[in-house]
């Protein structure tokens, strides 16, 4: 049996096959290798059943290459008792799950962002991601971000403030300490996507994902050679439910979007 993991920072998606067919898929929460301890990718590892399996192709977030790669291998190996496995960051998984042997652009947008340049059979060319503090404009994280500054400072339209207030029951005493104190608050910015996407048809929402969508293409994108005549592929929650204002800004500054998927597998 072979096993393909496709893993964000939120959610990781586990595909048992027998080379041809699916026989399972089961979601965990996901794995950022960058972001966790040994022990935490161990316990994490531990949600899901692995033992038995032949062959395993892991495709995670943070999987940068190198000591972090090396550890989430180890777990595996150890988890399954398979020496057969790979591990590769989720750009990779997102090219070869979109775009295959096709030269082109791959692009993630989840919680976090990314971009890749594919030749067909691997990446040549990345500008770096950067992370939701420096980097990773369009993603859920930075959304989030760029609303949840928004209100800090007095910035949200009233009836954005009272859902934020009401719905999420929101302070700057809470808002400093879900970003400040408390793990992994890039989900938590990530996690306001969700009433984005519920207020899509409002100018406030309107203009806050397309700026961070062309910010997206402008500072990604656009930096890899020959862009205008590539094909573009795009693998992630925050692509799949904005695809529309996405497409709007890909055909607005001339990108080659072809394909848009949720997961690469």
């Amino acid at each position: 049996m072979e096993l393909i993991v496709d893993s964000g920072s939120t959610k990781a998606k586990w595909i048992f096959t027998d080379g041809e067919n699916i026989i399972r898929q089961e979601f965990t929460t996901g794995i950022n290798a960058a972001q966790l301890t040994r022990e935490e990718i161990r316990k994490k590892i531990g949600e899901i059943d692995i033992r038995g399996v032949q062959r395993i192709r892991f495709y995670g977030a943070g999987c940068v290459g190198g000591e972090v790669n090396l550890v989430v291998e180890q777990e595996l190996a150890a988890a399954s008792g398979c020496s057969d496995v790979c591990v590769n960051s989720d750009i990779v998984g997102a090219a070869v799950g979109t775009l295959g042997t096709r030269k082109g652009i791959i692009c993630i947008l989840g919680t976090g962002a990314n971009s890749a340049l594919w030749d067909g059979e691997k990446i040549v060319s990345k500008i770096n991601a950067g992370g939701y503090i420096l980097g990773d404009e369009g993603s859920g994280a930075v959304m989030g971000r760029q609303l949840i500054s928004d209100y800090v400072k007095g910035l949200t339209p009233a009836w954005m403030t009272d859902i934020l207030e009401e719905k999420y029951g929101l302070s700057y005493a809470i808002v400093v300490d879900k970003v400040y104190r408390q793990p992994m608050p890039n989900r938590w910015l990530a996690g306001f996507a969700k009433l984005l996407a519920e207020h899509r048809q409002d100018w406030y929402v309107r203009d806050l994902v397309s700026s961070a969508f062309r910010m997206f293409i402008e500072r990604n994108v656009c930096r890899y050679e020959g862009w205008e005549n590539l094909e573009c592929a795009v693998v992630g929650s925050i692509g799949y439910y904005f695809s529309i204002e996405f497409r709007e800004v890909c055909s607005e500054l001339g990108v080659n979007l072809q394909v848009i998927k949720k997961d690469p597998f």
